[in-house]
């Protein structure tokens, strides 16, 4: 089920070394596989690698490199043909740049899993997407490893189908965690995620856990929900803290309707010192407003 479309030489150009290591392979899956742990050891995906996934994949090498070469829709895509289809990065110190994950199928539960016991994932510049209408992810990145940073990417969702979030944040995953520069456009709606509390950034609503350190800025952020378009959401009813910023973002929505006026709710925050300033807003309700912590609204 993998299709490796590139240079058609690549294999004589760096063939098995002498030692007997090997250079070039089919999947991501079996390159990260091959990787030593902790080396920084680089996987390079060629420009129009598409494989259809199928399955749950672990990226499980700490300190690996996956970066994808190529523009635009010709960078690797990673496509999701089922609702169980998942990539996990299951070590710590992975950075992912430059991939498309595609969702072909509809409901997908999630595309990228930051899984929980291990730190400091780095997500950068990948776009997460949808093929054809009705086709989504639940959630597109959940985020549950501290100390990452998630920066410069696109989260794309059907503005009419919906998802549940762009980004959850799952336990502690939130602590010392940056999410910074992202695009995220679409319908993140209660339909898409009844039990998470959607938005496009969202903590899990299970969570009971204190998070310091959690940083969301410079985000642009469109929400098409129609009914309640919640952009940025860190309260769900627990008596958890969470400690942290989140400044310079800029919230979008086409929404008028009278009960759409939470863009960022903060509620259960706000004792424990999360902050929210300087986000910028605009759409069609009069009465939008950020809940919870105090708020400068330029």
């Amino acid at each position: 089920d993998d299709t490796t479309v590139g240079p058609l030489n690549v294999g004589n150009e760096f063939p098995v070394d002498r030692d007997g290591v090997t250079r070039v392979y089919t999947t991501i899956q079996a390159a990260v596989n091959a990787a030593t742990a902790g080396r920084g050891d680089v996987v390079l995906v060629l420009p129009g690698y598409d494989h259809t996934l199928g399955r749950a994949d672990s990226w499980a090498t700490a300190g690996v490199h996956v970066i994808g070469l190529g523009e635009n829709n010709l960078r690797p895509i990673i496509r999701y043909t089922t609702a169980t289809d998942e990539v996990g990065i299951a070590a710590s110190n992975v950075h992912v740049e430059n991939i498309r994950f595609l969702s072909a199928v509809d409901s997908c539960a999630r595309a990228l899993d930051l899984d929980t016991g291990f730190v400091g994932a780095h997500i950068k510049n990948c776009s997460f997407d949808f093929n054809a209408t009705t086709n989504d992810f639940r959630v597109m990145l959940r985020a549950g490893q501290a100390r990452s940073l998630i920066e410069d990417n696109r989260f794309l969702a059907e503005d009419t189908a919906g998802a549940g979030l762009a980004i959850q944040l799952r336990g502690l995953g939130g602590s010392y965690t940056t999410i910074q520069k992202n695009y995220i456009f679409g319908q993140f709606d209660t339909v898409g995620d009844t039990s998470n509390g959607a938005a496009a950034i969202g903590i899990d609503s299970s969570d009971t856990q204190d998070v310091k350190g959690l940083l969301i800025l410079d985000n642009l952020i469109v929400n098409t929900d129609t009914a309640v378009a919640v952009h940025i959401r860190i309260a769900d009813g627990g008596t958890y803290g969470i400690r942290g910023l989140i400044k310079g973002n800029y919230l979008g929505n086409f929404d008028s309707s009278s009960a759409d006026t939470t863009k960022i709710a903060s509620g259960n925050a706000v004792g424990a010192g999360m902050r929210v300033l300087d986000n910028h807003m605009n759409g069609d309700s009069s009465t939008e407003k950020i809940v919870g912590d105090t708020a400068v609204v330029a």
